[in-house]
């Protein structure tokens, strides 16, 4: 068990220094390193969501291997993973007509999904992007039936200022330019809350 235990040390060690990036998930609810996970994850962490430039649903969406969406443009899509597609019955929820998701999507420990909408958060403070492929039912419900898509943001740091800035401008032929701003404040206010 020593030289099992020994051996795991050492690979990690090695990994950190030929630069293989650690990405902690909770798609077990749990923090845990994404290797160490007993089921497919896929996820992106929020350095490589701001290499890629990835700031709407869409974006990050091209950066998931396996997953798509289709449907009738921005906030009104559905998603789908590995291609499969829900064919239950119509469902009314919330006012909304339409088949029943599964695909779960949640922000955080939220659950969004709603029949043929998806919700397009601007990813400014995003930690990282979770896909869990196949039957996610027994942590995510019913409408996880392909799986799950959940969007963890960065929380609130205490007892330390922080701020971040991006901006943006782009230029279409023969029309008005651009513009696009993003920010981030974490400011402490008391020794629990910020």
């Amino acid at each position: 068990m020593g030289c099992a235990s020994a051996q795991a040390q050492e690979t990690d060690n090695s990994d950190q220094q030929k630069g293989v990036q650690e990405i902690v998930v909770t798609a077990t609810k749990r923090s845990a390193n994404m290797q160490d996970v007993p089921i497919a994850v896929q996820a992106l962490g929020e350095e490589t969501l701001d290499q890629l430039g990835v700031t709407v649903f869409d974006d990050y969406l091209q950066q998931l291997p396996g997953v798509t969406a289709g449907g009738g443009g921005p906030g009104q899509s559905t998603i789908y993973i590995r291609g499969l597609a829900s064919t239950t019955p119509n469902l009314t929820t919330a006012g909304v007509a339409g088949l029943a998701p599964n695909v779960a999507l949640y922000l955080d420990e939220q659950p969004v999904s709603q029949p043929g909408r998806n919700l397009d958060v601007y990813a400014a403070d995003l930690e990282r992007v979770e896909v869990l492929s196949g039957p996610q039912g027994t942590l995510f419900g019913a409408s996880s039936q392909a799986g799950t898509v959940r969007l963890i943001t960065n929380k609130p740091v205490l007892g330390q200022f922080q701020a971040k800035v991006k901006s943006g401008v782009s230029f279409t032929k023969s029309g008005d330019p651009s513009y696009n701003i993003e920010a981030m404040l974490n400011i402490p206010v008391t020794d629990s809350f910020a």
